[in-house]
């Protein structure tokens, strides 16, 4: 699958508004004069953020098994496992080192290699996902939305009290419900849908607008889906919201194609990168940043700060990258692979 600008903005948006929710984390929702439209913000595109994500990896599902399975498994072992191994020692080394009392290795390690890290769990289920979009994507979409909206309804959690047990313990359900925009990536492909002739039709378009605007309404005006339900959070509460969530993705590929922005378009074309590194900075922020000040102005610099540094380390990885450096960070793949629905 040839390179398009729309796949970019579309990947470079949702790396994006994954930040941009994360930086709220750094700063423990203190966020100053930004708290209406963070919350918002967040609240609305819940559904859809890490769907977006994985709908733009479907999309390059076709063109590796094209090339064999041989070849395709071999891709994703080098763009994707050998990543997901390397950061979940970066990530899980750091939280040892850093933390004020000894941990057990293992008990950190396992979490991790489960997929349940606090950000490694994205390529741990993407890998997974190409494996099973091998059997699924022979399947029929209304047998796979019914097994996937189960899964994510039904899965019990991980016990607190497991050794597997992390952040999340419904990653297992957040899976379930993320498969099915996987799918609906590579349908798009596999049936020769032409993207940015589709999102022309006023139907598909103006359906998909009112879809996002019922989804939108629901995540801002029902308490218990929002970002004050946070507390009590479980993807089970997500799945309703499954068949508008998916509607909602033809607006959002519409607006990727009428994105000019060379930042959007660098995050996603550098996505991997933004996505794994961001988070070092917002680990380290959350260490002083936790409580609020005196002052909104001053959470406001905090959160700023926050978001600033997440965007500007990953912006200097890519510059090391470009001289040949840190690549061994993010793939096995020369030259270097920037994607992280790679093809």
């Amino acid at each position: 699958m040839q390179r398009m600008n729309w796949v970019d903005n579309l990947r470079g948006m949702s790396i994006l508004a994954v930040i941009f929710l994360h930086c709220t984390f750094a700063v423990n929702g203190n966020v100053g004069h930004f708290y209406v439209a963070s919350e918002a913000i967040n609240d609305i595109l819940m559904p859809v953020r890490l769907g977006l994500m994985f709908f733009v990896s479907g999309l390059f599902v076709e063109a590796g098994l094209k090339r064999g399975l041989a070849a395709f498994a071999k891709n994703k072992v080098k763009s994707i496992l050998y990543p997901f191994v390397i950061w979940v020692g970066v990530y899980a080394g750091t939280k040892i080192v850093l933390s004020h009392h000894d941990q057990d290795v293992l008990s950190v390690l396992l979490p991790h290699l489960t997929g349940g890290g606090d950000i490694t769990w994205f390529l741990h289920s993407l890998f997974v996902f190409f494996i099973m979009i091998i059997v699924a994507r022979r399947m029929p979409f209304w047998l796979i939305l019914s097994l996937c909206l189960a899964g994510s309804w039904l899965l019990p959690a991980v016990p607190a009290d497991s050794v597997f047990a992390s952040f999340d313990n419904s990653h297992f359900n957040k899976s379930s419900y993320l498969f099915i925009f996987f799918w609906l990536g590579d349908a798009v492909v596999r049936h020769k849908l032409d993207m940015p002739l589709l999102v022309k039709k006023t139907w598909v378009l103006y359906g998909s607008a009112a879809a996002f605007i019922l989804l939108a309404s629901l995540m801002l005006f029902v308490p218990a889906l929002g970002q004050h339900a946070e507390e009590h959070f479980s993807w089970t509460r997500m799945t309703p919201l499954a068949p508008l969530a998916l509607a909602s993705v033809p607006l959002f590929a519409f607006l990727a194609m009428r994105t000019h922005s060379r930042v959007i378009g660098y995050i996603g074309t550098h996505s991997i990168v933004f996505y794994l590194s961001h988070f070092m900075v917002i680990k380290l922020c959350a260490r002083y940043f936790q409580e609020p000040s005196s002052s909104l102005w001053i959470d406001d610099g905090k959160y700023l700060f926050s978001f600033a540094c997440a965007l500007l380390l990953p912006w200097g990885i890519c510059q090391l990258r470009n001289h040949g450096w840190l690549n061994f960070l993010f793939t096995l793949k020369k030259p270097a692979k920037r994607s992280l629905a790679t093809s």
